[in-house]
Order: C-alpha cells, then sequence, then structure tokens
C-alpha cells in the first residue's frame, strides 16, 4: 500500500485545541508539527534537532489528515497497596472488565489489542471450567489474578517507552539509566 500511520508525542495539558487555518496560515496543524520537529538550524524549541525523517513524514502529509488526540494511560496495577484491588482487581461478583479498561496504556508498544486478546484468552479459559452460575465469580477473580502481574509489565514498559520518546534529553540525564538506553 501507499499509505503510512505515523504519531508524534507532544506533551502538555489535556484539551489542547489546534489553531483554525487563517489566510497567512492555511495550514496550521502542519506549521506546528514543521515548528516541533524541525530538523535545521536551532532545531525545536527546546533545542533538539530531528531527523529530516521526521520532516518527511510531516510533509508527506495534508492538513486534513492530521488528527490530534489526547493519551492517556493509567499507573501500572501493581503500584496500589490496597489489597482488594490485588485479589481481584478486575473483578467484583459476576462483572470483570478487560482490554483498555483494565490496563490503559500508550500506543508506542502496539500492545492494547494484544492485552485485550491476552484477557479474552484467559477469560475463556478460566469461564470453560464452570459448571454452576456461583462458580462465575471466582471464575473471574482468577482471571484477573492470572493476568495483572504480565499486563502490569507490559504497561510500565508502554509508559517507559512513551517517557523516552517525549523525554529522552530528561531520561538522559538520570544516573546509570541514561548510560544503559544509550548502549542499547
Amino acid at each position: 500500500g501507499e499509505r503510512q500511520q505515523w504519531f508524534a508525542l507532544i506533551r502538555e495539558p489535556a484539551g489542547g485545541v489546534d489553531d483554525l487555518p487563517t489566510p497567512e496560515d492555511p495550514n496550521p496543524k502542519l506549521t506546528r508539527l514543521r515548528n516541533e520537529f524541525a530538523s535545521t538550524g536551532d532545531g525545536d524549541a527546546d533545542g533538539n534537532v530531528w531527523d529530516d525523517f521526521a520532516l518527511e513524514l510531516i510533509n508527506a502529509s495534508s492538513e486534513t489528515e492530521i488528527k490530534r488526540r489526547d493519551l492517556y494511560d493509567g499507573a501500572p496495577l501493581l503500584a496500589t497497596l490496597d489489597p482488594q484491588r490485588l485479589l481481584s482487581p478486575w473483578a467484583k461478583g459476576p462483572v470483570a472488565i478487560c482490554g483498555d479498561a483494565a490496563h490503559p496504556m500508550m500506543p508506542n508498544l502496539g500492545q492494547g489489542g494484544c492485552q485485550s486478546t491476552e484477557d479474552a484468552y484467559r477469560l475463556v479459559e478460566e469461564l470453560a471450567g464452570v459448571e454452576h452460575s456461583r462458580d462465575v465469580p471466582g471464575a473471574l477473580s482468577q482471571y484477573s489474578r492470572v493476568r495483572v502481574i504480565r499486563t502490569a509489565i507490559v504497561q510500565g514498559f508502554a509508559q517507559l517507552g512513551s517517557d523516552l520518546l517525549v523525554d529522552f534529553d530528561l531520561m538522559m540525564t538520570i544516573p546509570l539509566l541514561g548510560p544503559f538506553f544509550l548502549t542499547m
């Protein structure tokens, strides 16, 4: 195919809106992205000089194809100290949640759909052993206990990856962590 999908991360408060086109700037979204990901001169507002490929992607896009979306994730469940949430984090009685409702994560690892599929598989596995409706809450609790550690790890890596993409220079200042990523 001749289509590509790309995304750019810009850390800023939620709820922002793009400028509207004007006679002076009929393409304000493209203008903003070109400024944010400058590859020449002094670089962007933070002094970062980006690879030419970033601008190549931006320049190959039309103003109408650019969509602005706020992204949200949640803290990995293992970050909580609430024992009830750890015992049965995504199930209560005969109801369970899965996918982004249970473990929202940033898109940079492409794992949101994958983790949802794994949730569905585990739900089927647990519910397959149910012989009476009174056993459903136990099966759902077991599903959530089995899945929580893996999804928390993936969610944590997605957060780290997002932080690295957005605040790479800041991450490089962390002793041990910064030099470690330079060797990868």
